[in-house]
């Protein structure tokens, strides 16, 4: 194709050799699913979303099987570049985390979340409410920025709600985060109360890619290739961070290379689908243990099986390898 779609980009001082990224996500974005992204050709992938007092409790307190804790900062050569996400709020030790992450070379940039839209999340006063609140998350980003040599990204929705005034807001908190000296800024195409309900509005993207003097990665609806190339072509992006479209499908990022690059690209078979259940569940094994593998296992794995009528009731059932196995026999034939 003769659009350069696919490219490298860089994040501050981190160099990443594409730009299709894998986006935090919660008991998802596990060790063991960033390297199956990884294979796949994602160039950067993150952390689950912590806060502050999380990532101190695995300096504090290493080891463990549990997901926070030892765990949840658990990485390997392979495995990075890698984000960590932190969400911060008033009087969390956040520079004191950010310090410990990069002392320990737990990671190679810090992203920042104001766009969680939980209610739960907000009522904590983190996420989505500093979208209303810039001043405060200026603070943050400064405050991150101060605390160590990693690079720092912030992660917007485009308001809280579709109000101009809101929008306003958080192109406040965008801008005033680059002047604070974040490196980049990842824009999920909703309003906070969206959450994910309402068809993301990428030509926000674009607005922001034109207004920003930083790279602007763009999020939401990225569940096929086409739709990942079509969001690069449409707002012109630095690149993309892909989220639910990955889970159960690590695929999409090569098949978003192959199309941006050549215009086509390959199906995934059922047999690599198989495969790809079970090396996933391999992986969690070595992660986590029997027990918290098991039970990880038994919320993603359905998502391999999304199409498949009977073999997600099949995997919530299952009670070790044994039985993916004969799943992945019976129902990726």
């Amino acid at each position: 194709m003769p659009e350069n779609l696919f490219h490298p980009v860089a994040l501050g001082p981190v160099k990443l050799a594409g730009n299709l990224t894998l986006a935090p996500m919660h008991r998802r974005t596990s060790l063991a699913f960033r390297l199956i992204a990884r294979q796949f050709g994602a160039s950067l992938t993150h952390t689950e979303m912590a806060t502050p007092e999380e990532l101190l409790r695995w300096e504090r307190h290493r080891g463990g099987n549990r997901r926070k804790g030892g765990n949840l900062l658990a990485s390997v050569p392979e495995d990075r570049p890698l984000g960590v996400q932190i969400l911060p709020h008033r009087g969390s030790p956040l520079a004191e985390a950010v310090a410990m992450v990069a002392a320990r070379q737990a990671g190679d940039l810090i992203d920042l979340n104001f766009a969680c839209p939980s209610k739960r999340i907000a009522g904590e006063g983190c996420g989505a409410v500093y979208l209303r609140d810039p001043a405060p998350a200026v603070r943050f980003v400064e405050a991150a920025v101060r605390a160590g040599p990693l690079p720092v990204t912030v992660k917007l929705r485009y308001g809280y709600t579709d109000s101009e005034e809101d929008r306003g807001l958080a192109m406040e908190l965008a801008r005033g985060a680059i002047a604070a000296g974040a490196a980049a800024v990842t824009l999920h195409a909703r309003t906070a109360q969206d959450r994910y309900d309402r068809r993301a509005d990428w030509r926000i993207i674009a607005e922001w890619v034109a207004a920003l003097p930083a790279p602007v990665l763009g999020c939401g609806d990225l569940t096929t290739p086409e739709a990942v190339v079509e969001m690069l072509r449409q707002t012109r992006c630095a690149g993309v961070s892909i989220a639910r479209g990955a889970a159960g499908a690590p695929w999409i990022f090569r098949q978003a290379r192959e199309l941006a690059e050549t215009g086509s690209y390959l199906p995934v078979t059922l047999e690599e689908r198989g495969r790809v259940f079970l090396d996933h569940y391999a992986a969690l094994l070595r992660q986590y243990g029997e027990d918290d593998a098991l039970r990880y296992m038994q919320h993603v794995g359905g998502m391999y099986a999304r199409d498949i009528p009977g073999a997600h009731a099949a995997i919530r059932k299952a009670r070790g390898m044994e039985d993916f196995r004969r799943i992945a026999a019976e129902w990726f034939r």
